[in-house]
């Protein structure tokens, strides 16, 4: 296992994903889609793409353990029995298929027996050059959840081990196993290499070259493809001046584009985008005082219409409202003072007086009788004058004691402060119920300016409206409320109120108006230019910025995948260790050894030697034809291809110094006469020395291997793997039923009557004739083999080839009487079988197992005679 040993210590230098290709190439012997689209997810991941897999692979290295099957003089492996077969198709798991430890084992098995199936795991678990895969059963409903698995038992230097094979991915078999040899017809287009079909190498350069072409011509054209899908024009982009600050942020655009820059720059504020609005008129106005003019006159308009809706708004503001409803409340309480004072008045005086009297009507005709007096009646004196002579203001009579004392007493009431309170919370409240009568809350908006608002701030022209209802419906409310005292239920405004939106507006005609000023300056003019362009740059930028993310984004994308495309494409290390490994290991004594091989496979026209096209991996092992003018890949039948093969196997076999065991499965495919006659020759000539075991469905070829065994004085073991009633995969020992002697045909022919006689009925009916037809028919190929194998002393043989012209005189010995027995038996059967049509009316009557028996042994009597007068 050197040469392994060698690419082991050689990996080290690989990044892990092709360590992870080496170790599947190794285990499986060849990649799936699914590997290679793995592999490729794996490079990715190495030169920092994110996976698409979930979850993404993780690269497993390559190791000793996984390396393939390689014959090795180290140790000697022998298998002995493959059972316990779990989900391997339908093959039962209670089967189980044994080897001898030493000489050839045959297998034998049709079409559809199972046999593949048993060969399939030993492939696998052998790590033949091309394991291939062993399938489930296919017509289980949960045939996806099914793993297959197998118990294998061997012996490892003479001593029993046991190993687990498993169909689950990843599984590594028992590493003593990669000592058996497996070959096969996938195994032989193996060694074939696809450019030149008739050249061979051992599999670690194989696998090398597969490593580095095989890869390299998968997955690269993959990459190339996914690179071309990537979106990565830029020329969309090139409408970004490059001499604005937008453009220098993006432009080149690449994978190092600062994209955070750019985002902040295509993001435009409300009074950018404004001024992008607003700066292409300004721009272009040819004489801007006018419109400055009108601007500052629109402004003026919105601050009259703030201020009239503010003035609105006061007569009613909940502070307002306040102020009038404690005013109310400062009313009541001051008349409620009056009216004590009043009583506390009345009560002073023996007489009774008028109603009302200290109460408002009554104050405010007092107090004019004051004004009266002292303004006129008796300027100068004070109020009331009580002297001698002095007579009523009002009445103009002369006071009498009692009415001089009651007017001093009504003097003291009005100048005390419940009555002076009472009178100014009185005057306070009148003024306010005027004011509320007189108040206007009504404000006027022009269709034009509400338009024109409208356009600046889009819910303003509602905001207004619904204020100016809001209004009307306070004022309303408190005119209802001020006469009546009732303040609950006080309407509360539906939004806010525009005055502050209003102003604002205001001040922004008066900047822009400002601006139209500063056109004069031709320095501000361009100033403004340069910012329009600017501006301008910004939004292109801002239209084009996703896609130029998207752009960045794939252009990052595709210099990872155009690194990870070089690192596919880089490959010379592995060629030049292909070909250092090719000078050691692909040598003239390989190429001698298998000349020797060719030989021994009646190849004598067909030589090897060493070749070399000059690549560094390319050194194998080459067919040469004599004078032949065409490459010998295209004179070679395919037979003889495959002879090459295997010629090649033996050689590398016999150059390992293994003594283990070797595994064929059909061998001989598709092989004419003469190539299936030294194949078998040489399986059989080997088996002397190891242990071999030959699957097989050839009947020719198993003939073939049994009578040149017979020549050798060797004792094959035979399995028969049948299919029978329960499905495929069932095992005997021996040879399978058609192809077994005389005495061992008499012996199942008894049990087959012993049966039927057990399950007889008289009257018979169709069960008891068809059973009966079964055993004739078998009896009948009975008498056919005894003629082969006693009469004809096998000088004639099915699956035989050529005549046993020196057994012929055995055949002389057999009479008259021995020869019309042998008719009368057979004309018997053929009565019985089912492949003879009879006529309807004869109505044959359905043979009895007594008579069925009597016949059997009949034809076991013929036979035994003639064997034993032949000696």
């Amino acid at each position: 296992m050197a040469i392994y040993e060698e690419v082991l210590a050689w990996a080290d230098r690989l990044p892990p994903w092709r360590h992870d290709a080496l170790r599947r190439l190794c285990v499986q012997g060849a990649w799936s889609e699914a590997d290679l689209g793995e592999i490729l997810e794996l490079a990715k991941l190495h030169h920092g793409i994110t996976s698409a897999l979930q979850p993404a692979p993780q690269p497993i290295r390559f190791a000793a353990e996984h390396f393939p099957a390689e014959a090795n003089q180290d140790r000697t492996v022998v298998l002995r029995s493959l059972h316990t077969l779990t989900n391997v198709g339908k093959i039962p798991s209670n089967q189980a298929l044994e080897f001898q430890a030493q000489g050839l084992t045959i297998v034998y098995g049709g079409n559809g027996t199972g046999k593949s199936g048993y060969a399939r795991v030993l492939k696998q678990a052998c790590r033949a050059r091309s394991p291939g895969t062993v399938y489930a059963n296919a017509y289980a409903p949960d045939y996806q959840q099914l793993t297959p698995s197998a118990t294998i038992d061997f012996e490892l230097d003479g001593a029993p081990e046991q190993a687990i094979w498993s169909g689950q991915r990843g599984h590594i078999p028992r590493p003593e196993l990669r000592g058996i040899s497996v070959f096969d017809g996938d195994c032989a287009r193996h060694y074939l290499q696809s450019r030149e079909s008739a050249t061979f190498q051992p599999s670690a350069l194989t696998y090398l070259q597969q490593l580095a072409n095989g890869l390299n011509q998968a997955l690269r054209p993959r990459l190339q493809a996914e690179i071309a899908g990537l979106a990565t024009d830029v020329t969309p982009f090139n409408v970004i001046p490059a001499d604005t600050e937008a453009g220098q942020a993006v432009h080149p655009i690449g994978p190092a584009t600062d994209l955070t820059r750019a985002r902040a720059l295509a993001t435009l504020t409300p009074d950018e985008q404004a001024e992008l609005a607003r700066l292409p008129q300004e721009i272009s106005e040819s004489d801007p005082t006018a419109k400055a003019t009108n601007l500052d006159n629109a402004a003026t308009r919105v601050d009259e219409l703030a201020n009239n809706i503010a003035a609105a708004a006061n007569i009613v503001s909940d502070d307002a409202m306040d102020a009038m409803q404690s005013a109310h409340r400062n009313l009541v309480e001051a008349e409620a003072a009056e009216r004590a004072a009043s009583v506390l008045l009345q009560a002073e005086d023996a007489t009774q007086l008028l109603s009302g009297t200290g109460q408002g009507p009554w104050a405010l005709l007092f107090n004019a009788a004051r004004e009266y007096s002292t303004s006129t009646a008796y300027p100068g004196q004070a109020f009331p004058v009580t002297d001698e002579g002095a007579v009523c203001v009002l009445c103009q009579q002369e006071l009498t004691p009692e009415a001089k004392g009651r007017l001093g007493r009504f003097d003291r009431y009005i100048r005390d402060r419940a009555a002076e309170a009472a009178q100014v919370a009185r005057n306070a409240w009148q003024q306010i119920v005027r004011n509320v009568g007189q108040a206007t809350v009504t404000f006027t908006v022009s269709p034009i300016m509400l338009e024109s608002l409208g356009a600046r701030v889009a819910t303003l022209p509602d905001e207004i409206r619904i204020f100016q209802e809001d209004v009307a419906v306070r004022i309303q409310w408190l005119r209802t409320a001020v006469p009546s005292g009732e303040w609950q239920d006080r309407p509360a405004y539906r939004g806010a109120n525009p005055t502050g939106s209003l102003h604002q507006i205001a001040d922004a005609l008066r900047v822009e108006a400002a601006r139209l000023h500063a056109n004069l300056d031709a320095a501000a003019l361009a100033a403004k230019r340069l910012r329009l362009k600017e501006l301008e740059a910004r939004r292109l930028l801002s239209e084009h910025i996703e896609a130029i993310a998207r752009v960045i984004e794939s252009l990052a994308h595709r210099a990872k995948l155009q690194s990870c495309h070089d690192d596919i494409g880089s490959t010379r290390s592995i060629s030049v260790l292909a070909g250092q490994l090719a000078r050691t290991y692909v040598s003239d004594a390989l190429a001698g050894r298998m000349n020797d091989e060719l030989n021994r496979l009646d190849l004598y026209h067909i030589r090897a030697g060493v070749s070399s096209t000059g690549d560094a991996g390319a050194v194998r092992l080459g067919i040469q034809l004599q004078e032949c003018q065409l490459d010998p890949h295209l004179v070679l039948s395919e037979a003889e291809q495959r002879i090459c093969a295997l010629a090649y196997f033996f050689a590398e076999l016999h150059q390992s110094g293994s003594t283990s065991g070797i595994v064929f499965d059909d061998p001989v495919s598709s092989l004419d006469h003469n190539h299936r006659t030294a194949v078998a020759r040489r399986i059989v000539q080997e088996s002397v020395n190891r242990q071999v075991i030959v699957f097989t469905h050839d009947a020719v070829f198993f003939g073939e291997l049994v009578t040149l065994c017979q020549d050798a004085q060797l004792v094959p073991e035979v399995r028969s793997i049948n299919y029978r009633a329960e499905g495929p995969g069932y095992i005997d020992a021996g040879l399978p039923y058609d192809m077994r002697r005389l005495a061992d045909r008499i012996a199942q022919h008894r049990v087959d009557q012993q049966q039927i006689a057990a399950n007889f009925h008289n009257p018979p009916g169709d069960d008891e004739r068809l059973a009966v037809r079964n055993a004739y028919d078998d009896l009948r190929v009975t008498i056919e083999v005894g003629i082969e194998d006693t009469i004809l002393n096998g000088t004639v043989v099915r699956f035989r080839d050529g005549i046993s012209v020196g057994r012929l005189d055995g055949v002389m010995i057999v009479q008259d009487a021995e020869f019309r027995e042998v008719q009368r038996l057979h004309d018997k059967c053929c009565r019985n079988v089912r492949a003879h049509s009879h006529a309807a009316g004869q109505q044959r009557a359905v043979t009895q197992p007594d008579e069925l028996l009597q016949d059997i042994e009949a034809v076991n009597t013929l036979f035994q005679v003639i064997r034993r007068r032949r000696g």
